[in-house]
């Protein structure tokens, strides 16, 4: 799935009303390597990790040391592994080689390279790890991953690394699609703070639009895309409902995810949601925004720095960010997005491949990211950095959400079952199904899709 909305600072910083300079948080706090770390890495002996498959156990104990590791990456993101690859090459002396292409041609390229035996590690898109998991060519992180680092990363990232329990990567860059609104239309409403709930979403939007401030509440994309996909899990969640449960049974046609979906359909006949939400797509409901048309939208990350940005937007300087608002007694929820790395199991290296991996989750490596490259991080410590926040305003506005996160379902043949889905979404927006009736004929052709 195509999800190129990670790279949403990239487009953020350039148009933020901050000015800051290009990325020297360099500060390094030192490698984070102890000398017997080192003397480890030189030996090639791995002590701690368990190099299996989804389902096997690797037997050597010893790995000789590489001239070099290499690297599949998008396009997008090899400024930032280049720059990884230094630090790397300075503590191990081995050379790193970035094998790159677009994000299009990037799982082909994984999936025909892994028989080779000469790549060793291999970008992840968040909906990945279930696929290349099941098929076993990424291996599980399980006896890689310290503590420190887990209980530095935030859960949704990685949740969405994550298969059947076990970690397969390792969360480099993060986002999701939050709430924003334009105060000024709720100031002017009378309304002193944004919503809390949907049914309070809903109230204001009407107010607002029979006092004349916004046209609709809110826009949704109804349009068969990925988008509605991540919209519904956000829906569904903030609903109190799940794409599966425990067992691993999908569970999206049940009472909440009817509720959510009804919702949508409701709003839009109701009259108070914009009725061209049948035809947009994520980027459309965004411009009814920007256009002043709409006073809520809910969208990625980049839709901070378009929104106040007076070439783009007419709102500029109107808008801010709150918690997506929930339902059924449900605080919070939002999808969230962004990428990871793995390591293939056919590496020969995968103890110096992780080695690379583990230079991704240090403090001062997602700090210089942040600043230099756009990369939102999946530290909790960069989020809460006082100095970057100063810098950076998104980090504080948008670090509430991340304690409320979703991610959609880990399916092996996610894309098709994507499209599946697409289609029952698509009919219960535009009215041609309603929504009981859409979510249980999308249930009926997926529900073995996870057996």
């Amino acid at each position: 799935m195509k999800n190129r909305v990670k790279r949403f600072m990239t487009l953020f910083v350039s148009m933020m009303i901050f000015s800051v300079s290009l990325w020297g948080c360099g500060t390094a706090a030192g490698s984070g390597q102890t000398e017997s770390d080192n003397q480890k890495a030189d030996s090639g002996l791995n002590t701690e990790a368990d190099q299996g498959t989804e389902t096997g156990q690797d037997t050597r104990t010893k790995q000789d040391k590489p001239e070099k590791i290499t690297i599949i990456s998008t396009t997008d993101d090899v400024a930032y592994f280049e720059y990884v690859g230094k630090r790397f090459t300075e503590l191990y002396d081995i050379d790193v080689e970035i094998i790159n292409q677009s994000y299009d041609d990037t799982k082909t390229k994984i999936t025909t390279s892994v028989t080779s035996g000469n790549m060793d590690i291999a970008y992840l898109d968040v909906v990945w790890p279930a696929e290349f998991a099941k098929n076993g060519m990424i291996i599980s992180l399980d006896g890689y991953y310290t503590d420190e680092i887990k209980s530095n990363m935030l859960q949704g990232s990685l949740d969405q690394m994550s298969v059947n329990g076990s970690l397969y990567g390792l969360p480099f860059c993060n986002n999701g699609m939050f709430m924003f609104y334009n105060k000024t239309m709720l100031e002017q409403a009378g309304f002193d703070n944004p919503p809390e709930t949907w049914d309070e979403l809903m109230d204001m939007s009407r107010t607002m639009q029979e006092k004349g401030f916004c046209k609709y509440g809110i826009a949704w994309p109804g349009l068969q895309a990925e988008g509605s996909i991540c919209n519904m899990t956000t829906m569904l969640y903030s609903f109190g409902g799940a794409w599966t449960d425990d067992s691993g049974n999908f569970t999206f046609n049940s009472d909440a995810g009817v509720a959510a979906a009804a919702f949508m359909r409701d709003s839009i006949t109701d009259g108070w949601a914009d009725p061209s939400s049948v035809s947009y797509s994520d980027r459309d409901i965004l411009d009814a925004f920007l256009a002043g048309d709409t006073a809520f939208v809910t969208n990625w990350s980049y839709a901070l720095g378009v929104a106040n940005d007076p070439a783009q937007s007419k709102v500029a300087g109107q808008v801010d960010v709150c918690l997506v608002p929930g339902a059924n007694g449900i605080r919070s929820a939002f999808v969230t997005g962004g990428g990871g790395l793995g390591i293939l199991s056919t590496s020969k290296y995968p103890d110096y491949a992780w080695k690379y991996l583990e230079l991704l989750a240090q403090h001062d490596v997602q700090a210089y990211a942040c600043e230099n490259y756009g990369i939102m991080p999946t530290l909790k410590s960069v989020f809460e950095d006082k100095d970057l926040q100063e810098q950076y305003e998104y980090l504080r506005l948008m670090y509430p959400q991340f304690a409320y996160p979703s991610s959609r379902p880990a399916v092996p043949n996610y894309s098709k079952w994507s499209n599946i889905v697409q289609v029952s979404l698509s009919s219960i927006i535009v009215g041609d199904a309603d929504a009981k009736t859409g979510l249980d004929q999308a249930y009926e052709q997926v529900k073995d899709y996870l057996k």
